[in-house]
C-alpha cells in the first residue's frame, strides 16, 4: 500500500518528506492550569476555619464512589513539511490519541470498560489548505492507505510556531474525545453520586457542552501550578506555599477558578507523608470539580461532599506503581492502570511513522 505523504502529494498537495520523529519528549511540560486567573476567597460552604482539614480515608469496607477513572493520552509526530502558494512552509504533524475508561470492581479489582475506550490516528495540516481539499485528502488517504486517519486543520498564527500550534490541535481531538466519552456515560445513566468518575488531569475543557452530564465527574492531577495565588492583598499567597506546609492527610480549602466559561472549585489533598517525599510538593494532588447548580456558583462546592471525595482519594493511594514511574506520589492507581492499557493499545512509533 502506499504511504500517506506519496497519496498527498498525487492528490495535488506539494508536500515534503522528512525523518519522521516523536514530539513528546520533553515537550508541552508546562501546566494545563496556566491560564487561571487568582482566587480571592474560599469557595466552599460552609467554610473550614482554619484553611485546612485534615482528614481519615474511607475504611475498605465502605464502597467506594470512585467507581470510574478515565486517561486521555496522545502521540504525536513530526512525519512531513508542507508548501503552501509556493512560498508558506508549514509542518505536518501526525498523531495517535486515545481515551481509555477503567472500572472498579465490587471486589476491588480494576477492568478495562472496552466500549468507552478509542484510539484513532490523525494528521493536522495548516487551515490555509481548503477545507473542501482537506476532505479530498482525507477521503483518498483512507480509501489507499494502510488504517484510518482523520484530517485536522491547525490556525496558522506568525507569532507562534507552527509545531506547537498542530501539536496543540491534536491535544484539542483528544480533550474532545474524554468529553465524548463522559456524555456517553452519563446518557447510559453510568454516573451517579455514588459512581463517580475521575478524569487524569484539570478539567480544562475548551468545547461547549452540557455541564450538567458532569455533575458526578472530578479532575484529578499529578501536577499543578504552585505559583497560583489565593488570597487577596497583602494576604495574597502562592499556592506552593500553602501545599508545602500540608500534613498527611489534610486539604486546603476550596477556591474559586475560572476554566474558560465554566466556574471550577479546586482544592489541594495531600496523599503522602511530607516526611517521606523527595521534596516538600511531592505526594500533592490537585482536585477540581465543576460548580453547577446556581447555588453552588454563588456559595460554593458542598463542603460535606469535598470531605468524602477527599477521603476516598486517601484510599486510593494505594497500591502505588512505586520506581515504575516517577509520577508514583501522586498517582492514582486506577488512572495508571487507564494510561498502561491505553498506551500499550497504540501502535508503535516505528509502525506509525512508516505509515508516511
Amino acid at each position: 500500500m502506499p504511504r500517506v505523504l506519496q497519496v498527498l502529494k498525487e492528490s495535488g498537495l506539494d508536500c515534503l518528506s522528512c525523518e519522521a520523529f516523536n514530539l513528546d519528549y520533553d515537550r508541552f511540560q508546562h501546566y494545563r492550569d496556566r491560564d487561571e486567573h487568582p482566587a480571592e476567597k474560599p469557595f466552599e460552604d460552609p467554610l473550614l476555619e482554619q484553611g485546612r482539614r485534615r482528614l481519615d480515608e474511607t475504611p475498605p469496607d465502605v464502597p467506594t464512589i470512585l467507581r470510574y477513572f478515565l486517561d486521555g493520552s496522545r502521540r504525536t509526530y513530526h512525519v512531513g513539511d508542507v508548501i503552501v502558494g509556493r512560498r508558506k512552509y508549514y509542518p505536518l504533524v501526525g498523531g495517535q490519541v486515545g481515551v481509555a475508561v477503567v472500572e472498579r470492581l465490587a471486589d476491588g479489582h480494576v477492568t478495562p470498560l472496552r466500549e468507552f475506550c478509542e484510539i484513532r490516528s490523525v494528521l493536522a495540516i495548516p487551515d490555509q489548505i481548503p477545507d473542501a481539499d482537506r476532505g479530498l485528502f482525507e477521503e483518498r488517504v483512507n480509501s489507499r492507505c494502510r488504517g484510518t486517519f482523520r484530517l485536522l486543520n491547525y490556525t496558522v498564527d506568525p507569532a507562534k510556531d507552527a509545531v506547537d500550534l498542530a501539536v496543540a490541535r491534536i491535544m484539542s481531538e483528544m480533550h474532545d474525545a474524554e468529553i465524548r466519552v463522559v456524555k456517553q456515560m452519563a446518557a447510559g445513566n453510568l454516573l451517579s453520586g455514588s459512581q463517580m468518575l475521575v478524569i487524569d488531569g484539570p478539567l480544562r475543557f475548551r468545547k461547549r457542552f452540557d455541564i450538567v452530564q458532569f455533575r458526578n465527574v472530578i479532575g484529578v492531577s499529578k501536577s499543578f501550578r504552585p505559583t497560583f495565588t489565593v488570597g487577596r492583598g497583602r494576604k495574597r499567597v502562592g499556592v506552593g506555599t500553602i501545599t508545602s506546609d500540608l500534613d498527611f492527610g489534610e486539604r486546603t480549602n476550596v477556591f474559586r477558578v475560572i476554566g474558560y466559561d465554566k466556574v471550577i472549585g479546586a482544592w489541594y489533598l495531600r496523599l503522602r507523608d511530607p516526611a517521606r517525599m523527595s521534596n516538600p510538593l511531592q505526594g500533592v494532588v490537585k482536585v477540581e470539580q465543576y460548580a453547577i447548580d446556581p447555588k453552588e456558583k454563588e456559595n460554593g462546592l458542598d463542603g460535606v461532599r469535598v470531605d468524602n471525595v477527599s477521603r476516598f482519594l486517601l484510599r486510593e493511594r494505594n497500591v502505588t506503581p512505586y520506581k515504575i514511574d516517577r509520577r508514583w506520589a501522586s498517582h492514582i492507581y486506577p488512572i495508571y492502570l487507564a494510561e498502561t492499557f491505553l498506551k500499550t493499545s497504540f501502535r508503535s512509533d516505528m509502525y506509525f511513522k512508516a505509515l508516511f
